[in-house]
């Protein structure tokens, strides 16, 4: 209903049922996510007549500039983080996995060789070795990919083509 509430969550009626728990953006972006797409974007802004005026369309474009840019450092800090937190994660896994392989290493001079002990020594030894290692990995590898892939939505975000346009009466407008 106002411009603001492109960016920051509007005051209303938390039990109205034309309440909005997410900002526009937030919409924009999941919009977005959804969609493997590399062509510009245009954003439609649908506001009450009274919120429009002629400098609007530009604010809303140089603000989404400006918060896209925030966010996407943001992203990195936090993909950077996630990348240190997975090497320090070695500290604990290695030593997981190296008695894991021990394990399994002293599974092999177990007899009989097809005995219970000898199998859950193996299991275990492995189970071990492979957990030490995937969490560490899996943070280190996988987790800031999240982050990249937001990356790339904000910067197509953040050179869409912003117009304003008067909100369409009807049921269920919800101003984005």
């Amino acid at each position: 209903m106002r411009a603001h509430d492109m960016f920051e969550m509007p005051q209303t009626d938390l039990f109205s049922e034309h309440r909005n728990f997410l900002t526009g953006v937030d919409f924009c972006l999941s919009e977005l996510r959804g969609r493997r797409s590399w062509r510009p974007v245009l954003l439609e802004v649908h506001l009450p007549p009274g919120e429009i005026d002629d400098r609007v369309a530009e604010r809303l474009s140089r603000t989404l500039r400006r918060y896209c840019a925030h966010r996407i450092r943001y992203n990195r800090r936090e993909s950077q983080a996630l990348r240190v937190g997975g090497v320090s994660a070695l500290r604990i896994g290695i030593p997981v996995s190296a008695v894991g392989l021990v394990l399994t290493a002293v599974a092999t001079t177990i007899r009989p060789s097809n005995g219970a002990a000898n199998l859950v020594t193996d299991h275990l030894g492995w189970v071990l070795a492979w957990i030490g290692l995937w969490f560490p990995l899996d943070q280190f590898l996988f987790y800031p990919l999240a982050y990249g892939r937001e990356n790339r939505v904000l910067r197509l975000l953040s050179d869409a083509v912003v117009e304003v346009t008067p909100e369409r009466p009807g049921p269920g407008a919800a101003g984005f």
